[in-house]
C-alpha cells in the first residue's frame, strides 16, 4: 500500500499499531509519535541528522519518512537508524524526489535526488554492490508519483530502468515513493 498525503490518506484502524513519522513537519499523524526539528507541533524535537535517533531498538512497526530522506546528510545511517528503530517487519514509508525532478532543486535543502533502485543496497538482491548497508530491508512496493496523468506513472513502473534512464528526460517525474520491509531474522 502506498501512503497518500496524511490530509488525503483512507482511514484506517491503526490503534494496535507503534507508529513513527519523521520529518513531520505541519502534516501530523494521529495516533503517531510524530518527530522533527523545526515543527512546533511535533511529540519529539529532534534533528534527524544526529544519531542514534532517542528511540529504543524495535520501537515502531510503521515508520513514515516523507519528503524528508533527501534533506539528511548521511543517508545509509539513517536508514541503519530507521531499521533500528523499527520491529523485524516495520514497514517504512518513504517518498523521495526523483533525481530529475525540479522539485529535487527547487528546495536548495535538498542533498540528493534518488531512482527506482536506490534502496537496492539494503535488499539481499542488491548486495551486488558491495554488502556496507549492513541492515536489510524487503523492497514491498514502489511507484513514480506524477507531475500528471497518474495512469501514465503507474504504467512507467512496469519500466524502471527504461523510465529512469531514457523516458524520464522526456516525462517529468515529481518523485518515488517506496514501501520497504524491515528485515531482522
Amino acid at each position: 500500500m502506498i501512503l497518500q498525503d496524511a490530509e488525503t490518506a483512507p482511514s484506517r484502524d491503526v490503534s494496535h499499531l507503534r507508529i513513527a513519522n519523521l520529518g513531520s513537519g505541519e502534516r501530523i499523524i494521529e495516533g503517531a509519535v510524530n518527530v522533527d526539528f523545526y515543527s512546533k507541533r511535533a511529540d519529539v524535537r529532534h534533528d534527524l541528522n544526529n544519531f542514534p535517533y532517542p528511540f529504543s531498538n524495535d520501537a515502531f512497526d510503521e515508520i513514515h519518512a516523507w519528503n524528508v530522506i533527501e534533506h539528511l546528510d548521511d543517508v545509509i545511517t539513517a536508514m541503519h537508524e530507521i531499521h533500528r528503530i523499527g520491529s523485524d517487519g516495520c514497514l517504512i514509508h518513504i517518498r523521495v524526489p526523483h533525481f530529475r525532478s525540479a522539485c529535487l532543486y527547487e528546495d536548495l535543502t535538498h542533498r540528493r535526488g534518488f531512482a527506482w533502485r536506490s534502496f537496492d543496497i539494503f535488499t539481499e538482491e542488491g548486495t551486488i554492490y558491495g554488502d556496507y548497508a549492513h541492515c536489510r530491508f524487503e523492497v514491498v512496493s514502489r511507484q513514480y508519483t506524477p507531475y500528471f496523468i497518474p495512469l501514465l506513472y503507474k504504467a512507467l513502473s512496469n519500466f524502471p530502468s527504461m523510465t529512469d534512464n531514457l523516458l524520464s528526460k522526456y516525462i517529468p517525474m515529481a518523485s518515488i515513493e517506496f514501501v520497504l520491509r524491515v528485515r531482522k531474522a
